[in-house]
């Protein structure tokens, strides 16, 4: 049979009914991860996959999480009261709370790539003050903390007359010894845009925050089913199975989804080159995405030798999300998913490249990544919200079955099962790291001239313009010097008029060549802290290591601060060097040798 009807076939299979009874079931539980409800939630999950007949394992292990129980805002002299919430990881005040002056700092809408507001904060001595500011990224209250600030208020940028839960833990899973010094020793509260407005007619005034949250290690259960494949590779699915409150689109939708794609990618098992391990993450809202951080922490090693991709289903089938104009994609998974969306709903989407954030837990291992959130609200409908299709009910009490619209469902369960299958059934995997080099090479070479002589790039620039131009040979045979010893090791064939060519690798070992320039590249694109450990989650640019290059010029050349961030950068550029120097030498391995000629 050939793929196209493979392909019609399964995409045919997944039913909006069966997920509607999913969901339905899903959504009768407030799943806040560690409590009853998401108990209940992974024993339906195991008992459904169970009765399909495919293969779970569920895993134990214990996450550090923290649950808001009072967040509380007074404006000293005023008896109004001030609709708040506190945030998971904030810091604990006692009853008496925290006074300060009341200071706003403008801030940016987007959380989670917001790179401006920080600056701000940095630039002001904030001793003794509470900040208001819409800047609600975990960087801007570290550096608020630092500055001196006893408290912060996030005012949330878009009119809903809701208070959105959250989290404002930077540190990624469960704390080391080390980043547990960096969750918030101050209190953080949410308002509403109208009560901001109305805090910030009293800047110079005295607040008190009062805020309390419960911390501790919880016993979390991860099931993780696996439709065996043909090979030892395969594809990861995942999707966070707690919420915040009945969570119907963030994210019932996506654990009803990944149930339906368990379904019926088992029914094409026979199918397969590659198996499909589909997870449901616990921990990720009160625990800082716990649980995928778990799961990459003890099969570290198994991501890395096997796993050719990592789909993560976060929010879809919300209410109205009609919009595929922008996708989440590594710039090697990029054109998959563009061509998958583009088939499937006729849009063209622009690849955006995933920010630090939604379970993204697989980049020290290697992993490149696809999706995350996918269908979106047109614009001119959408709050400045981080999921649930830019739906103003994102992370409340209203994110309720009425917010689902099962034709969005439908589709963009579509989308993630031909992604998934197509990964799964290539020959050659349908991935580019050519354009993962060349994202790294543009920034790198932004860097370099904004550095403005204090910090020589061109090594890593020089290994990742090879690395580009050795790539572009792998696709089509190459004509071999007659004078060519390595020929007969590199393997040869003739094209039409006679000529001695190497022939096109053999996919198995393209597929190798094109996994081991991604685990190379991929922790120096995406990580500082490198691949076993897990960076914070806040912003962070291309190659993130190098990011403070541009610094240099701003500082002293005789100061200390300049010296020590210079020994930091050349240590990250020795890093991006080698790291381009192994995916180079296995682009040359797969031409022949670096002495014969690649």
């Amino acid at each position: 049979m050939a793929r196209q009807e493979w392909e019609r076939q399964l995409l045919a299979a997944i039913s909006a009914d069966e997920m509607g009874t999913h969901l339905e079931r899903i959504c009768s539980w407030d799943r806040l991860s560690g409590g009853p409800g998401e108990a209940a939630a992974v024993d339906y999950v195991v008992d459904v996959l169970r009765g399909y007949g495919v293969p779970v394992e569920v895993h134990a292990f214990e996450a550090y999480l923290s649950n808001p129980v009072l967040g509380r805002v007074e404006l000293l002299g005023s008896d109004r009261p001030i609709k708040a919430k506190t945030r998971a990881f904030s810091a604990s005040t006692g009853e008496e709370g925290v006074v300060g002056e009341l200071v706003y700092i403008p801030g940016g809408s987007d959380m989670f790539r917001d790179l401006d507001t920080k600056e701000r904060i940095q630039a002001l001595d904030l001793r003794g003050k509470v900040v208001l500011s819409e800047g609600g990224g975990r960087a801007n209250m570290i550096a608020a903390q630092a500055g001196g600030a006893v408290g912060y208020i996030h005012m949330w940028p878009s009119d809903e007359d809701y208070v959105h839960e959250g989290t404002v833990s930077p540190v990624w899973g469960s704390p080391t010894p080390e980043s547990f010094a960096l969750l918030p020793r101050i209190p953080v509260v949410q308002v509403t845009a109208r009560e901001g407005g109305f805090l910030r007619e009293h800047v110079g005034s005295k607040v008190r925050l009062t805020t309390r949250t419960e911390n501790g290690f919880r016993t979390l259960r991860l099931p993780v089913a696996e439709i065996r494949g043909a090979g030892d590779d395969f594809v990861l699915i995942g999707g966070h199975i707690d919420s915040w409150h009945l969570g119907a689109t963030d994210n019932g939708t996506g654990n009803a989804a990944c149930l339906e794609l368990a379904r019926v990618l088992h029914r094409f098992r026979d199918r397969l080159r590659r198996s499909v391990r589909i997870a449901w993450w616990p921990g990720h809202s009160n625990g800082r995405y716990a649980g995928s951080t778990w799961y990459c922490d003890r099969f570290w090693q198994d991501l890395h030798d096997h796993c050719v991709a990592y789909i993560n289903v976060d929010s879809p089938g919300a209410l109205g999300a009609t919009d595929y104009s922008v996708i989440t994609a590594a710039a090697e998974t990029a054109a998959l998913g563009v061509q998958v969306v583009q088939e499937l709903t006729g849009q063209r989407a622009r690849p955006e490249r995933p920010f630090r954030a939604g379970d993204q837990s697989f980049w020290g291992p290697g992993v490149s990544s696809l999706y995350m959130l996918l269908s979106n609200r047109p614009e001119g409908r959408r709050a400045a919200v981080g999921g649930s299709g830019m739906g103003w009910w994102w992370h409340t009490e209203e994110d309720t079955l009425d917010k689902v619209d099962r034709d969005v469902l439908l589709c963009d369960t579509r989308i993630y099962a031909l992604a998934a299958f197509r990964l799964a059934t290539a020959d050659v995997l349908p991935l580019q790291p050519d354009a993962l080099a060349a994202e790294m090479l543009d920034e790198l070479a932004s860097l370099h001239q904004r550095a403005a002589g204090h910090l020589d790039l061109f090594p890593a620039i020089t290994r990742l313009t090879e690395l580009r131009e050795a790539l572009s040979r792998v696709g089509s045979p190459q004509p071999v010097p007659e004078a060519d010893s390595c020929a007969a090791a590199a393997g040869t064939a003739r094209d039409d008029a006679g000529r001695a060519v190497r022939a096109r690798p053999d996919p198995d070992t393209l597929n190798r060549m094109i996994l081991q320039v991604i685990r190379a590249l991929t922790p120096v694109n995406y990580t500082v802290s490198g691949p076993y450990d897990h960076d914070p989650a806040i912003p962070a640019r291309p190659v993130p290591g190098l990011a403070d290059a541009p610094r240099l010029a701003a500082l002293p050349p005789d100061s200390d601060e300049y010296r020590f961030l210079r020994t930091r950068l050349i240590r990250q550029r020795n890093r991006v060097v080698a790291a381009a120097d192994r995916a180079l030498e296995a682009v040359r391995s797969t031409l022949g040798g670096a002495a014969c000629g690649a």
